[in-house]
């Protein structure tokens, strides 16, 4: 067997003039590369120590920093200071106020971790700092790189831009990814930081190990590994890309304010309000102005039980759901003055993991709330109605609805009026899911089934459901039984690691238009992963079923709530503690604000009877489409009572030849052998508009429930 050994990095390169010549010191030898997986316990981490093993440069060594210049209202960031004419190590250059700044090694500057800028004294505001890193290559080859930055971004690679964001955020991995072309010898990194007020930070990573260079099963063991959060499958799923065309901004919160937010919602005059997992409630006034100073954010209430939910009923009105109950408070002469009990019939023991989401209303007044089972363990639904949905109406009563929820955490109505919630992988739940809610349903934990018998379906329904059954009807030993798990299925999978981890509550784009070209579709938040997804839904015989997509990735924070704002942008609601999330940041507030012009992406997909159609949102160029425009893979899982199932009898599907509509707008990809219960990956190969733009997320993952007839 060969065993791939590039050419030895005998130097590295510490000292280099972007278009100076210059003295540079050489290294010691390095060792002679491996060219092995070299897994270090993270995915940066074991990034940098495999490309280090084949003899790759990695970002390590020596960095330098120049600064601060200055950034009076922002605008260092379009200003070219000298250092991006070529740099020169040895040279001085007027800075912030008038001060000489040079070239100073960046002792403690370590690629994979967020670092503080703040290296100036006195400076903490309007500057600007750039960032230099230099080295050798034995090879020609694409290296993905990954970003985070408080506050803005440029960044230059061999005297190329790579990057050009004017963000206001906090500095987290993955906010924005791009594609260096690294050649033989000398190889640049200049990168430019603008900082407004308060933190000042960088990120910066290889993002993967480069194609063609690395052997495609160490690629795929670091996939394994460590599935990547912000890239899926490529360069074009990165967050640069995707703020080409939603831009986010962060809310800036006072110092006493920590909203790790549990619900969101918008008052009829404009205002936000948030409520927390500590039990307060917050007012955030022009929350969509492109001015942030305009932000003001107070304190509306407090004294609540962990509420993970709120409904705004007027400008006076807004409900909360609590940990034990759902509450009501009633504003008068603009202070909220009255906080009554609506309903707090369900149980709580005391088991932490007994949360409370929603309420979501119907167009009747009624409202649902749903209910997380305890954690592992004896028995998860210890008190009365865990793991089930309720209904509370008007005048308080509450009504067992729906049953066998795990962690919903949240629920919402579409606009056809239809219930729908999420739910998080665990005990009975394979990976998360979207369910359409029916009253007297059950949807697969068994935990909350010890109620049946207190509620309107007692004896309607089994005592135990039946386990060890996989979702697309095959026994065991590969037989096809058409036996399968005895409960309505999700009508959409998310693909753990793939698709997020810990999707929370879908919110349905009613915007007309105002939040870009997918109006009317779902977009869930994922809480570990720190991302917003998207869901385009059909009926197929009468049953829901469709594709779930990338969105917006990079945030800052586990994205836990999400809410419309009458502008059409989307205001994200964010926490992590005890769950843990991508980005760095433990709670905040972002919002997405469409840029107006429409990316090239999947719309929808379509299920036919010999395949699949997929629906753009431009039209394609009929000479990208080559001999194989799509790839298609499959999977299903096992309903059983472990923690989580992985995907299970995945295959590769036979796809004939696609076919372009005379719009250009739809690729029909037959395919053969479909069958209900399994997730269908379609993955796309060189797609681009007729100016060259290419899908922005090539991939989808289609639930198939129901065959078309």
């Amino acid at each position: 067997m060969s065993v791939f050994r590039p050419v030895v990095l005998s130097a590295l390169l510490t000292s280099v003039a972007m278009g100076h010549a210059a003295a540079v010191p050489q290294a010691a030898p390095v060792a002679e590369p491996t060219a092995e997986y070299v897994n270090k316990g993270s995915r940066p981490a074991t990034i940098a120590a495999t490309l280090a093993s084949h003899g790759l440069p990695s970002l390590q060594g020596k960095w330098y920093f120049a600064g601060p210049f200055d950034n009076p209202n922002g605008e260092g960031f379009e200003t070219a200071y000298p250092p991006e004419k070529g740099v020169d190590l040895k040279a001085t250059y007027p800075g912030k106020d008038g001060k000489k700044v040079a070239w100073e090694e960046f002792k403690g500057f370590t690629p994979g971790k967020v670092t503080n800028l703040m290296k100036f004294p006195g400076v903490k505001t309007n500057a600007a700092v750039y960032l230099y890193h230099a080295f050798e290559s034995p090879s020609a080859f694409k290296l993905p790189l990954s970003f985070g930055s408080d506050d803005t971004l440029t960044v230059f690679f061999n005297g190329k831009r790579l990057v050009h964001e004017n963000h206001s955020r906090g500095a987290a991995p993955d906010q924005d990814l791009a594609e260096a072309d690294v050649k033989v010898g000398k190889n640049e990194l200049l990168i430019k930081v603008c900082q407004g007020a308060g933190e000042w930070e960088l990120y910066v990573s290889a993002a993967d190990l480069p194609k063609g260079v690395v052997p495609e099963t160490i690629r795929k063991r670091l996939e394994r590994d460590f599935p990547p959060a912000a890239v899926v499958a490529g360069i074009n799923q990165n967050a640069t890309g995707e703020g080409k065309f939603y831009k986010v901004s962060t809310i800036p919160l006072p110092a006493d304010c920590v909203l790790e937010v549990g619900g969101l919602g918008f008052r009829p005059d404009g205002k936000l309000l948030a409520c927390t997992r500590r039990g307060e409630v917050w007012m955030v006034e022009n929350p969509t102005s492109d001015s942030l100073s305009d932000v003001k954010v107070t304190k509306y209430a407090g004294g609540l039980h962990e509420a993970l939910g709120l409904f705004v009923q007027d400008n006076d009105t807004v409900f909360v759901v609590q940990r034990p109950e759902l509450t009501k408070i009633v504003e008068k002469g603009g202070v909220p003055s009255e906080f009554s009990t609506v309903c707090d019939k369900w149980g709580v023991s005391g088991d932490y993991h007994e949360f409370a989401f929603g309420p979501a209303r119907d167009k009747a007044g009624n409202m649902f709330v749903t209910l997380n089972v305890g954690f592992g363990g004896g028995h998860q639904a210890k008190a009365p109605w865990r793991g089930w949905c309720v209904k509370v109406s008007p005048d308080g009563k509450m009504e067992p609805y729906a049953y066998g929820l795990r962690s919903p955490n949240g629920v919402n109505f579409s606009p056809d009026g239809e219930l729908f919630y999420c739910d998080n992988q665990g005990e009975w739940v394979a990976t998360n899911k979207m369910h359409h809610i029916k009253p007297g349903k059950f949807y697969g934990h068994q935990a909350g089934l010890r109620w049946v018998k207190d509620s309107p379906f007692a004896g309607k329904v089994p005592d135990k459901v039946p386990s060890g059954i996989r979702y697309d009807g095959v026994d065991k030993n590969g037989n096809q039984t058409d036996t399968y798990p005895d409960f309505d299925p999700p009508c959409v999978w998310f693909p753990y690691g793939r698709m997020g981890k810990s999707a929370s509550e879908p919110v349905w784009d009613t915007t007309g238009g105002k939040f870009g070209p997918f109006t009317g579709q779902a977009f869930v938040g994922d809480q570990t992963n720190s991302c917003v997804m998207r869901v385009a839904l059909e009926k197929v015989n009468g049953v829901y079923q469709g594709a779930c997509f990338p969105f917006r990735s990079g945030l800052q924070c586990g994205v836990n709530r999400l809410c419309f704002a009458p502008d059409g942008s989307l205001m994200v609601g964010q926490t992590n503690r005890g769950w843990g999330s991508l980005g760095g940041k433990p709670y905040g507030l972002q919002r997405i604000a469409f840029e107006g012009k429409d990316p090239f992406d999947i719309h929808h997909v379509t299920l036919t009877k010999d395949g699949f159609d997929l629906v753009f949102t431009k039209p394609v160029n009929p000479d990208s489409i080559g001999a194989k425009a799509a790839s298609v893979s499959s999977f299903t899982y096992i309903y059983k009572s472990d923690y989580g199932c992985p995907e299970t009898d995945t295959r590769a599907e036979k796809v004939g030849k696609a076919k372009l509509s005379a719009d250009g707008k739809t690729l029909s990809v037959p395919v053969d052998g479909l069958k209900k219960g399994r997730v269908f990956e379609i993955r796309l190969d060189g797609l681009t508009t007729a100016d060259g733009e290419k899908v922005l997320h090539p991939e989808a993952y289609y639930t198939l429930n129901e065959l078309v007839k």
